[in-house]
């Protein structure tokens, strides 16, 4: 592998996966690299799928997911360790204000960055909504957290579904920065799952489906 070959952070071997009694996903091998990748199709095409796949919240009907060494078929706790995905439509968080769960973060993922956290809190305005309950924030500041939560995590994977949905300008703004930055790094790897690429984003890798 020469310098400017970025490296494999994800690989999968024969993914298949069903939703609801018909294929969905069928015999994928990919190779996600460090940076950022888009995984592009409509509606019902398996996007958030395979973001769940990677992230080892479901596990795969046959095939392989392999990321840093790491399987979710073989140790899953060890695995998580290693992927970010927050589900934007899942209520597991509601009771639980941002800066509570923020404080959690370190102990699943030891490259936690405060500084980071910080400074993303800060572009995102999103102070005034620290210490309120999830289910009190709109839309748009609950994702403001996850991106927050999942930039600052240090994971080497991040898996971010439709991730300008909601954002005012700004914060749009602020987060092509943040996965331009992405974009250039050489262990870490992004997967962003959307209709369409985002602007002004260099993408290592597009995955149709």
């Amino acid at each position: 592998m020469n310098a400017s070959t970025p490296a494999i952070v994800v690989r999968t071997h024969a993914l298949s996966h069903g939703w609801q009694g018909r294929p969905l996903l069928v015999g994928l091998d990919l190779s996600i690299p460090a940076g950022v990748t888009l995984v592009r199709g409509d509606e019902q095409t398996g996007k958030t799928t395979l973001l769940r796949l990677l992230a080892g919240e479901v596990l795969p009907d046959a095939g392989q997911i392999e990321t840093l060494g790491q399987s979710p078929t073989h140790s899953l706790a060890l695995y998580q360790r290693l992927v970010f995905r927050c589900d934007p439509f899942s209520d597991a968080l509601d009771q639980t204000s941002a800066s509570a769960w923020f404080e959690g973060l370190p102990t699943r993922f030891s490259d936690f960055n405060k500084t980071v956290l910080g400074d993303l809190i800060a572009g995102f305005a999103l102070t005034p909504h620290l210490h309120k309950p999830l289910y009190m924030l709109s839309a748009g500041s609950r994702r403001k957290a996850w991106l927050c939560a999942a930039f600052a995590s240090g994971a080497p994977v991040i898996l971010i579904d439709q991730p300008f949905a909601a954002l005012d300008g700004p914060s749009m703004r602020l987060l092509r920065e943040v996965l331009q930055e992405m974009g250039e790094h050489p262990s870490r790897a992004c997967v962003l799952a959307d209709y369409e690429a985002p602007a002004d984003v260099p993408l290592a890798c597009v995955i149709d489906l």
